[in-house]
């Protein structure tokens, strides 16, 4: 989707060289960190603008950043300490608009991706004579951290179930892995062909081949 803003570089635009009748030193302090703070809430809305696919914002964030060139345009050294309050108002009112159309973008942000998750629900029952004291469930290639669902339930003995563990599946049907390890310290990785589950969710039981030493997932 073509974008009409672009980000800013973290640098203050607006340029300064005290002269003997310019400004107060305080309020070039105090101007200086509110256009910052003005330029980190613009960048913040611009990173967010690019995650969602709905464009009814464009125009009203183009008319954003328009008036937040005219702010960039004032020669400071030609303002009085009165004025320059007035530029501070201005940037007040900028931030504040910035900051509700953040709130808008990742109320949308939200709608879009709970249009495109489908929650597919999973009940685990332990059919080996293995014991797990680490069970995790993540999408493929998912880098972040993930939780040990067994932390406070407990170990995973043989033939006890697991329970209302949930995956989102999307719409390029990405598969999920099924994270174990087992009391004797062995770690199995099992990927979870999500496409082929349905929304009424499945029932699926762990088997452990000992020859090869292999855990798989049948359901």
């Amino acid at each position: 989707m073509h974008r009409k803003i672009i980000s800013i570089l973290i640098i203050c635009c607006i340029s300064i060289s005290l002269i003997a009748c310019g400004p107060s030193e305080e309020k070039i302090n105090e101007v200086q960190n509110k256009y910052m703070e003005l330029v980190e809430i613009h960048n913040q809305v611009v990173e967010a603008h690019k995650g969602i696919s709905d464009s009814s914002l464009d125009e009203s964030l183009t008319k954003l950043r328009e008036q937040m060139s005219e702010v960039e345009g004032y020669n400071l050294n030609k303002m009085k300490d009165e004025e320059i309050d007035t530029l501070i108002q201005i940037m007040d009112v900028l931030i504040a608009s910035y900051t509700e159309q953040l709130s808008t973008i990742n109320s949308i942000k939200d709608q879009e991706d709970a249009a495109v998750l489908v929650p597919v629900t999973m009940t685990v029952t332990n059919d080996t004579k293995l014991s797990f004291n680490t069970l995790k469930l993540y999408e493929q290639n998912d880098t972040g951290t993930h939780k040990n669902i067994l932390e406070e339930m407990g170990d995973l003995t043989p033939g006890q179930t697991v329970i209302g563990l949930v995956m989102q599946r999307d719409v390029d049907n990405t598969p999920w892995v099924l994270e174990l390890t087992d009391t004797n310290g062995a770690a199995y990785e099992i990927v979870l062909p999500v496409a082929e589950y349905g929304q009424e969710g499945v029932k699926a039981s762990l088997q452990y081949d000992a020859e090869t030493k292999e855990l798989s997932l049948t359901s």
